[in-house]
C-alpha cells in the first residue's frame, strides 16, 4: 500500500493533483499545502478521499506519479 496526499492548492486548470507520496514524484506540492490522504491499495480509493475531505471541489490523479488516474 503506498500513502497519497492531496495538494491544498488548485493547478491553474482548477484541479486538486493526487499524488503517490511513496513515489517520489517530482511534482509534489510543499509540505504545507499537502492534505494527507491514508495508505491505499490503488490510486482509486485515494481519488475517493481526496473528494470526500474536498468535496466542493475538483480532483485528479497527478498525470506522473498516479496516471490511472489522471482524467484529464
Amino acid at each position: 500500500m503506498q500513502n497519497y496526499i492531496v495538494n491544498k492548492n488548485a493547478q491553474d486548470n482548477g484541479d486538486h493533483e493526487v499524488h503517490d507520496n511513496s513515489a517520489g514524484c517530482l511534482h509534489l506540492p510543499s509540505i504545507k499545502n499537502q492534505l494527507d490522504l491514508g495508505f491505499h491499495l490503488l490510486c482509486n480509493g485515494a481519488v475517493i478521499e481526496a473528494k470526500k475531505k474536498l468535496p466542493s471541489e475538483r480532483v485528479n490523479g497527478c498525470y506522473y506519479c498516479c496516471k490511472p488516474c489522471h482524467t484529464r
